[in-house]
């Protein structure tokens, strides 16, 4: 090799395989060019002080440190940690004399992270090196860029970061320097990968309805909110909570709102509303690709492997964004690939944790989810049943540990299919809690409408835990639909019957007599076998009546009194003794809440005599206890002491135990030994009622009868100990929000809800 220098006469010369030339200015190492790279910051932002917060504390910690700040802003696709990094950085930029690099990191959507060295080209290029004269290799061009970075703090944004490997060869030289990261993903692993610099993470959560309505008028122009009128104020404010708090959804509709051709504000807004979802509506369509919620969201959807795809498709089907860890297990086909799958898509934002053993996928992105799963009807139909069935097993379960009834669903035939599902009935009741919106909309989605016996059976199972936590406003509605379900059915089968006379069955009636027919674990082998598409509506008018007498108030117990009437109409067509006789008893109870005790009596004795030689010692024991309850209401005190005393021997007897009606039997002797002032025999049986009912979970029927302890206490003289046990009453009442409520406040002597 030669290695001549010749042709004139050289003051310097330098010879080596690579060379780092260093401007020196009063013996500092200095870059050649103070770099401002980051794209343009939006031009206004809401509702982003928290996460300005969590930078500025960041950015102001830089002094004690002896290596460069890293900052993690995290958020699901679409809720703008772009934007608001960016408007961070453009109001701190003056702290970083060093200058700012920006880059994105995923530049090819789909989470393909971006290759490092380009990156990295890129930075030591705006610093003012030739590309020509960079070092080939990674590991130098890196060490390079720190040195580059190494004379004053600079600020690098690292936009859409994919994989925790693509950082630490950007970080900058200086110990006062800061990176700040944007992700979709978690980017946990960021902490072993970054020695001697704890990362600071930021998740960024939506914005809140005002912010939303605020950035949206923004986007369509302000003048336009001025516009409005009072019907479109409210329309608008119908329409912002559809937003989810995502930016980017609040940005698209307002750039449509301001295209003319849209009409204007008001005009779009009501469009939108009329649509089934709004995805569609959040395109611009001048350039679809770019502009769109879709393609914001498609990139974390094709970077998920195919079997977690098809979990997040599923969940979109979920009737609400928020869901039990158990569903994902179920859709995932068992624990071990749920937990791989929600592991997946917590750390990719898709999911979030509202609390332990939970779930929430953002309102937009969940229908984004369920816009997926229906472009393929095989898949969503068979998905939506997995769904359906997971929440009718869990509600059958609840229920069968709570009350030992009869029921008609095929599901409850086999009690051992129900076994395991919970280890206890508080468990079940807890677990059943957060999900009753999803369990009562399934009930009304457009699956279930071609399901009716499906709907029945929710309808049914659902009953246990709608009766121990008073949900009353749901109980009914999910009633109801139960109700019309059954109609339906029987409406299908005359219509079978007149168009295929002789011909069989058709669909409806079939699905109708795959659901009855089963025999009472507890009738000594007789078996009951209805005409069974009224077997199920009469269950369901029972069904519907049991919700409305329980809500209680002079209209739902009359309406109760209706239903209960139907029941047995149509239990008497299908030959039901069982239903017959607890339509009856319902009639009774109705005649008990209306002021006619001796109609009730009437009612039960008729009850009674429905039941023929049919073994059923549980509703024997029920029917026990409205009559004492009656002969209470009559006045009949010892009788109805007799009946009760004795319906609560009868609970006590049956193969499981009724602890839950053992404890309102003593409840109702306690208040009949009041009515006959015999208040020193009602105190002992209160206090056992009370200690049963806390154990069964039964709020307000624990309430009840701390009312009526306190009646004891007062009738005894006793003061102190009645307003004691009446302001706790009081407080269960308001919780659950029951009319009961009123008693209690009249006992204490205040007019109002204070």
């Amino acid at each position: 090799m030669a290695n001549n220098i010749s042709g004139g006469t050289f003051r310097d010369v330098i010879q080596a395989g690579h060379v780092t030339v260093r401007q020196c200015v009063s013996g500092e190492v200095r870059a050649p060019r103070v770099p401002f790279m980051a794209p343009a910051a939006p031009g206004r932002l809401v509702d982003r002080l928290p996460v300005r917060a969590a930078l500025d504390r960041a950015a102001d910690a830089r002094p004690v440190r002896a290596a460069a700040e890293v900052a993690v802003v995290t958020g699901p696709p679409g809720i703008g940690k772009s934007g608001a990094v960016l408007h961070w950085s453009a109001r701190r930029r003056g702290d970083f004399p060093g200058g700012v690099l920006y880059a994105d990191m995923s530049p090819r959507g789909a989470l393909e992270p971006a290759d490092t060295r380009s990156v990295l080209e890129s930075f030591v290029a705006a610093l003012g090196t030739p590309r020509a004269e960079m070092p080939a290799d990674p590991a130098p061009l890196a060490a390079y860029y720190r040195h580059l970075t190494a004379h004053e703090p600079c600020l690098v944004l690292l936009d859409d970061v994919v994989t925790a490997g693509q950082v630490p060869p950007l970080l900058p030289g200086h110990p006062k320097s800061m990176v700040v990261i944007t992700s979709r993903l978690l980017l946990n692993g960021l902490r072993p990968v970054l020695p001697g610099s704890e990362p600071v993470y930021v998740r960024l959560a939506g914005l809140d309805d005002e912010s939303c309505r605020e950035l949206f008028l923004d986007t369509a122009g302000r003048e336009t909110a001025a516009e409005l009128t009072d019907r479109g104020q409210e329309l608008l404010r119908t329409v912002i909570p559809a937003f989810a708090g995502l930016p980017a959804a609040a940005r698209l509709a307002g750039a449509r709102a301001a295209d003319p051709l849209e009409g204007g504000v008001e005009e779009f807004v009501r469009r939108l509303l009329a649509l089934p979802t709004f995805q569609e509506a959040l395109t611009v369509p001048d350039d679809p690709h770019t502009y769109s919620l879709r393609s914001v969201f498609e990139d974390s959807y094709a970077a998920l492997e195919p079997a977690t795809a098809a979990v997040f498709r599923g969940l979109g089907l979920n009737p609400t964004p928020e869901f039990a860890d158990a569903l994902v297990d179920a859709l995932a086909g068992g624990p071990e690939a749920g937990a791989r799958a929600r592991r997946t898509l917590l750390n990719g934002n898709l999911l979030e944790r509202p609390a332990p053993g939970r779930c929430r996928m953002n309102g937009l992105l969940h229908e984004y989810a369920a816009a997926l799963a229906r472009t393929d009807a095989a898949e969503a139909v068979a998905v939506a049943a997995r769904i359906t069935g997971w929440y009718l097993r869990r509600a059958a379960a609840a229920e069968h540990l709570v009350s030992g009834r009869w029921r008609r669903a095929a599901i409850f035939r086999d009690p051992t299919v129900l076994d395991g599902v919970f280890g206890s009935e508080a468990e079940a009741l807890d677990a059943l809690e957060p999900d009753r919106e999803n369990a009562a909309a399934l009930t009304g989605l457009e699956f279930t409408r071609g399901h009716d016996l499906l709907v029945c059976d929710l309808a049914e199972a659902l009953r246990g835990f709608f009766f121990r936590r008073k949900h009353h406003t749901l109980w009914v509605e999910v009633a109801e639909r139960g109700v019309r379900a059954a109609e339906r059915m029987v409406e299908a089968r005359a219509a079978d019957a007149a168009d295929a006379a002789g011909a069989g069955p058709g669909p409806a009636a079939a699905g109708a007599e795959a659901a009855g027919g089963a025999e009472d674990a507890g009738a000594a082998g007789v078996a009951e076998t209805p005409d069974d598409a009224s077997l199920v509506l009469a269950r369901c008018h029972y069904e519907l009546a049991f919700a409305l007498f329980d809500q209680g108030g002079a209209h739902s117990v009359e309406r109760a009194g209706h239903h209960y009437g139907l029941a047995l109409s149509q239990a008497r067509a299908a030959g039901h003794a069982r239903t017959e006789s607890s339509a009856l008893e319902g009639l009774g109870q109705v005649a008990v809440e209306q002021g006619r005790p001796q109609d009730a009596l009437d009612c039960f004795r008729q009850a009674l005599r429905a039941l023929g030689d049919l073994a059923h010692p549980r509703g024997r024991a029920l029917l026990q206890y409205h009559m004492g309850r009656a002969a209470s209401a009559a006045r009949l005190h010892e009788e109805a002491a007799e009946a009760l005393l004795g319906a609560r021997r009868l609970f006590a007897e049956l193969p499981v135990p009724d602890r839950y009606n053992e404890a309102r039997a003593l409840t109702r002797y306690a208040q009949a030994r009041l009515a006959a002032d015999r208040a020193d025999e009602a105190v002992a049986p209160l206090d056992e009622a009370i200690t049963l009912l806390r154990e069964r979970g039964a709020p307000k029927e624990e309430a009840d009868a701390r009312l009526a302890r306190g009646d004891a206490w007062a009738a005894r003289g006793d003061e102190a100990r009645a307003r004691e046990d009446w302001r706790a009453a009081l407080d269960t009442y308001r919780t659950l929000g029951s009319v009961a409520a009123a008693g209690a406040r009249e006992r204490l002597g205040e007019g109002g809800d204070s």
